[in-house]
């Protein structure tokens, strides 16, 4: 049997319109390098040696084509002019511009539709057609904010992976302070000569708002909410219409109203609703602020949506929003896990990150009375483990027999896969008679062993049978809910080079406001968020015990990237 020979895959040509972009398009050049075979690239006008820049980058880089000037006439004619120079050079053409980066690695190995729409991100998200079959009559319209078209049907198709691009607005029209009024002049001689080109007005209105126009920006949203055409375009003019109300000051409940109509329009949308919760939070309306981030944080992001989306809306913005209202409400342990949730997230920022812990620990106080309740089901449904249990939990007590209850009463509530606990021994360094016999009731399950007071870690080494062993030390609290043993595990699992994983990042003590830096964190499976340190905690950890036995040892230690337990005073 002959062998199938695989498929070719095909062939693509970077296509540009390019100005003034020395500064800026050797890092998009370099983005899209690994997927491109061939490019064709029109300069209009640079007088900052892009020529060469690109020449030279594109020969270091290995890469054959072809760079060509062309006179500026406006965005719809250089793009037509510029796709159709690349004709004939592969099998699809990739338009991008000068100043964005592809982030992530698309997959262009089985290319078959006309025409597809690439992915724009990350905060806001919204698809358009980019990649081109070779061979049809493509062609862009608009003087500005131009758009693809052909003249025969074709099929075109989203492509979808793990990448998306970074429209980073550095190129040398943007160096331009006032890039937008003039974008705006241009966008308004086209509404004037083309009064019903719904497009042109959207992009007028557009252009009057980020020049910070809000008159101008409204009267134009107004006029484009009106007429027909693209239904996301409706939409987001209504939306933005009435955030330019809001910023001109106008009564909030005409403003209230303009944000209610764009989401009765597309009401899975939520940004409306968002941003008035964040009216009413602003104004410490809480409770209002609560219901309608509470709302919006519920919807999912709209796939199917291609224009201006604001993905952070749907993924954390809502939450956070939420979170906020609920600390005000006196919903103080929502707000700790929404606060939770959202750093628990890769995509946040470090100063956004900040912010949200210093916002979790204004609430987390208010919730230890109910953290250290007395489980009475919990308690009496556990029984005593093995000696060789994989996990074992060790309190030290003594005679503070409440601290004790509350180490023991956070473990019960708090530690959501407790089961996975065998053993929970009481280091005794000073019981009363009394007080361990009111232990012994509360808690059944309880072993106890007595050690001299001051005892250290490596000297309850030897009582652990089994691989795990979570020490809790003397005094300490648990405040939210987890999966500790599963994260704590699963990061010694992870890390071969591990013995101890601290419960709280920095072997705190008490709340600090702190979390760890972004650029610190690492995950794996059912990790969650943790760093790597050369100290060992003195405070709850996790230990490995076949890596480690009471002595020194050359491995490293790590935490969690919070604070999640605290020694109470």
């Amino acid at each position: 049997m002959s062998e199938v020979a695989p498929a070719r895959r095909p062939s693509i040509c970077l296509n540009m319109i390019v100005r003034n972009e020395a500064h800026v398009v050797h890092e998009t050049l370099d983005s899209v390098a690994p997927f491109i075979t061939t490019w064709v690239i029109v300069d209009t006008g640079s007088d900052d040696g892009t020529q060469d820049k690109i020449r030279n980058h594109m020969a270091a880089l290995g890469i054959p084509g072809e760079l060509h000037e062309r006179p500026w006439r406006n965005f719809g004619h250089n793009r037509s002019e510029a796709i159709a120079l690349a004709m004939g050079h592969a099998d699809y053409i990739w338009v991008m511009d000068a100043d964005d980066l592809l982030v992530g690695q698309p997959d262009f190995s089985d290319l078959t539709a006309d025409v597809y729409q690439l992915h724009y991100g990350p905060d806001v998200s919204y698809w358009r057609r980019q990649v081109f079959r070779d061979g049809l009559p493509w062609r862009y319209i608009g003087v500005l904010h131009e758009y693809a078209d052909c003249d025969r049907p074709f099929e075109e198709v989203r492509l979808e992976g793990d990448y998306y691009i970074e429209s980073r607005r550095l190129g040398g029209r943007n160096l331009d302070p006032q890039k937008y009024l003039r974008d705006a002049e241009v966008l308004l001689a086209e509404v004037q000569r083309h009064p019903d080109d719904a497009r042109s007005t959207f992009y007028l209105a557009q252009s009057y708002y980020d020049y910070g126009d809000f008159a101008n920006a409204r009267k134009w949203y107004a006029r484009r909410a009106e007429m027909a055409g693209f239904d996301e375009e409706s939409y987001y003019a209504m939306a933005r219409l009435a955030d330019s109300m809001s910023r001109l000051g106008e009564p909030w409940p005409e403003v209230q109203d303009a944000y209610l109509k764009a989401w009765e329009y597309r009401p899975w949308r939520a940004e409306p609703l968002y941003a008035i919760a964040r009216c009413y939070r602003l104004d410490e309306r809480y409770q209002l602020g609560y219901l309608f981030a509470d709302r919006a944080a519920q919807m999912p992001l709209p796939e199917q949506d291609v224009l201006f989306v604001g993905a952070e809306v749907y993924t954390w913005r809502a939450l956070d929003e939420k979170a906020v209202c609920a600390s005000w409400i006196g919903k103080h342990g929502e707000a700790v896990e929404l606060c939770r949730r959202i750093l628990d997230r890769d995509d946040v920022s470090e100063e956004d990150r900040q912010r949200i812990m210093g916002n979790r620990d204004c609430s987390a106080p208010l919730i230890y009375d109910a953290a250290t309740a007395y489980p009475d089901a919990a308690a009496h449904s556990r029984a005593a483990g093995p000696l060789d249990s994989e996990v074992t939990a060790t309190l030290v007590v003594g005679p503070d027999r409440a601290a004790a209850q509350r180490t023991l009463n956070s473990l019960l509530n708090c530690c959501t896969d407790i089961e996975r606990v065998g053993r929970v021994v009481a280091i005794d360094i000073g019981l009363s008679a009394d007080d361990k016999a009111a232990l012994g009731d509360l808690y059944p399950f309880l072993e106890f062993l007595s050690y001299p007071n001051g005892v250290r870690p490596e000297g309850i080494r030897a009582e652990i049978g089994g691989r795990f062993w979570l020490y809790l030390g003397m005094g300490w609290q648990f405040f939210t809910d987890d999966d500790y043993i599963k994260r704590l595990t699963s990061v010694l699992v992870a890390e071969p080079d591990v013995y101890q994983v601290g419960i709280n990042y920095g072997d705190a003590d008490k709340l600090t406001g702190a979390i760890a830096p972004r650029d610190t964190l690492r995950r794996n499976a059912n990790t969650g968020h943790y760093v790597l340190s050369d100290a060992a905690a003195v405070g709850p950890a996790m230990f490995d015990c076949t890596r480690w036995d009471g002595g020194q040892t050359g491995l490293r230690t790590a935490s969690l990237d919070e604070v999640l337990c605290v020694l109470h005073a």
